[in-house]
């Protein structure tokens, strides 16, 4: 080998040294890109209301790390090439969730660990789903359930009275509610506890003071009880396609369940609450609104007065006969709403009657007066797309009914029968930011169900199926679950 061959072979094995000297730490590397932050659900048929009313559609939903709405993706829009997950969706129609505008959340939960009656279609169904009911629970001490409705058994039928019940529970002691909550349905024995005199075994089912002694004289549901009916009632709401309930009439016992829950991770609903008077108001928020609680699953929002009974039984308070009268007093009402306004509650007033909503709207236009309008009072009437009946029906059914004439109301287009159910309600629980139409910083919670609804005729979008429901961006329930 020659000296230059020799000289040459040194130098490379001196930079080979010289490189093996260098730190790891100090050789070039290759950029390092930030972590992927972002999840997509992609190739949907996206529908949801944009500011401007209209209904805009989108075939890529972007969504952040905290579970909120990044972007709306149109066609042909580039999607990001690094994220945490991205779900093919396979063409399928996304929604957003469905806000329930009125609800009893806690009285939905209790209605379904008791006797449901809500499926019956006859008194004489009624008696024999009590009978089978009786006698697969011997050893209770009471019989309690709900969901019975007179209106709902046909025109033929009559309401039912203490000795309908007796026939078939004797001997335990029996309250029924009907489907409003307005009518108590009990038994000789359970009248005879309250202290209730028995003139009639053929009297008509109970109404104010007499229906109060029987439920005072029935067991109230203890903590775990009510713990183990919110949890039930959660997943009745979730697998409906409701991410976010409005409820009306929240006590402290309904707000102490729903904070044991959230405090143990368990809230899936978004609640926002209305309390049940001035009294429950003060006790559960104090000097005002509750903040938003755990990630916005849970808010005290106001206050609730129910003016008067419902249609349906007989008990709405009306001008003329049948009139069920005031449940609070003109003066009370108006002293009541003004200590709520004062401290930044909002205010709900249900009323039914003609005579009550002559009252309410006379009451908002006082109130409103004096503190404006930015608290947004609200007026329920019971003829909203969920009602108030106990327990919740298919949101889907809902929205079909609302694209039909139901005299006086005409018959919504889709838009504005599809707002009713999401971004209104919204809207009316100051939540608009948070959540109901799917727009960027809101949450992502929505459903992929099986048809476009916006060109399904009303009868086929009652039966619309939700294959998936995601609420804040994580999958809270499929279908084929419990």
């Amino acid at each position: 080998m020659s000296r230059h061959s020799v000289a040459r072979l040194l130098g490379i094995a001196a930079i080979a040294c010289a490189m093996l000297a260098i730190p790891v730490s100090a050789r070039k590397r290759p950029p390092e890109l930030p972590p992927a932050t972002s999840g997509l659900i992609d190739n949907v048929n996206g529908l949801a209301q944009g500011k401007d009313g209209r209904i805009e559609r989108f075939t890529g939903l972007l969504i952040d790390k905290e579970g909120r709405v990044a972007r709306r993706l149109a066609a042909g829009e580039a999607r990001p090439d690094r994220l945490t997950f991205r779900m093919d969706a396979k063409g399928e129609t996304l929604i957003p969730s469905f806000v329930a505008p009125h609800v009893r959340l806690m009285a939905a939960g209790l209605a379904l660990i008791t006797l449901d009656l809500s499926d019956t279609r006859s008194l004489a169904e009624a008696q024999a789903k009590i009978a089978d009911y009786v006698r697969a629970n011997p050893s209770k001490k009471w019989i309690l359930g709900q969901g019975w409705d007179a209106v709902r058994w046909g025109s033929g039928e009559r309401l039912p009275t203490a000795a309908d019940l007796d026939a078939v529970s004797p001997d335990i002691p029996a309250l029924l509610l009907s489907a409003d909550g307005e009518l108590g349905w009990a038994n000789s024995s359970a009248l005879k506890l309250a202290g209730a005199s028995v003139v009639k075994a053929t009297a008509a089912p109970m109404t104010s003071d007499t229906m109060q002694k029987v439920m005072r004289a029935a067991p109230a549901p203890l903590p775990k009880d009510r713990d183990i009916a919110f949890d039930k009632a959660q997943r009745r709401f979730v697998t409906l396609g409701y991410s976010t309930v409005t409820d009306m009439g929240a006590t402290i016992d309904d707000w102490q369940s729903y904070r044991r829950a959230g405090d143990r991770g368990a809230l899936r609903l978004r609640i926002v609450g209305y309390a049940d008077g001035v009294s429950n108001m003060l006790t559960i928020a104090g000097p005002g609104p509750t903040p938003w609680l755990y990630d916005d699953h849970l808010k005290l929002n106001g206050v609730h007065f129910a003016l008067d009974g419902m249609r349906a039984s007989g008990t709405a308070w009306n001008k003329a006969p049948p009139s069920g009268g005031p449940r609070i007093e003109s003066t009370r009402l108006r002293n009541q709403m003004s200590r709520a306004a004062m401290d930044g509650f909002q205010i709900a007033l249900s009323a039914h009657g003609d005579a009550a909503l002559v009252e309410a709207q006379m009451a908002i236009a006082e109130i409103e007066e004096s503190y404006g309008k930015v608290l947004r009072l609200r007026l329920e009437n019971g003829d909203g797309p969920i009602g108030e009946a106990t327990l919740p029906s298919s949101p889907f059914a809902a929205l079909a009914k609302l694209m039909e004439a139901s005299p006086p109301r005409p018959a919504l287009s889709f838009t504005t029968a599809f707002s009713a159910m999401t971004a209104r309600p919204a809207y009316d629980a100051f939540a608009e930011q948070r959540i109901g139409s799917l727009e960027p910083g809101q949450w992502a919670d929505f459903l992929l169900v099986d048809r476009d609804i916006t060109t399904a005729s009303p009868d086929a979008i009652a039966v619309t199926k939700i294959t998936e429901h995601w609420i804040a961006g994580k999958r809270a329930w499929r279908e084929g679950e419990n």
